[in-house]
């Protein structure tokens, strides 16, 4: 039984940035100097897109991460030297993974600073909040996540 390799698919149908369109739009803004919307837009789809994707996608804030990367790719996008790469999809896609991490992490420290706050007042913090503080120990943590009718 012979078996056929089957031939590589050529076609861009359903794709919704190319690199080939991706890396002539960044030529030719960086002929420019100036960001075009064209070049944006396809920045917008490219966060957008990733955004989806299952690491991501069932956060309620997702649209801020979206938002944060997008401003992240706009200030960065003169960055990408297509001298020495030919795939700026694979760069882009990495900043947008790594400015949803920034973002995750700043959130996280608000979300610790408003349960440490809580914790001030007497009042129960989140439940990863209380979990971590259990997991490292800190028995002057626990007595504060009592609540009003144990005391």
């Amino acid at each position: 039984m012979a078996t056929y390799k089957r031939e590589k698919s050529t076609s861009t149908r359903g794709h919704y940035v190319t690199n080939a369109d991706l890396l002539a739009a960044i030529k030719e803004d960086k002929e420019k100097g100036k960001l075009s919307p064209k070049l944006a837009k396809m920045l917008h789809m490219i966060a957008e897109r990733y955004s989806y994707s299952s690491s991501f996608g069932g956060y309620s804030f997702r649209e801020d991460m979206v938002s944060f990367a997008v401003v992240n790719l706009c200030a960065n996008w003169y960055k990408f030297d297509p001298e020495k790469s030919d795939n700026p999809f694979a760069f882009y896609t990495t900043a947008v993974y790594r400015s949803f991490l920034q973002y995750l992490a700043d959130e996280k420290k608000q979300r610790d600073i408003r349960d440490t706050l809580l914790v001030d007042q007497g009042a129960n913090p989140s439940f990863s909040f209380q979990e971590r503080s259990k997991a490292a120990g800190s028995a002057s943590d626990e007595t504060a996540f009592r609540s009003s009718s144990e005391e």
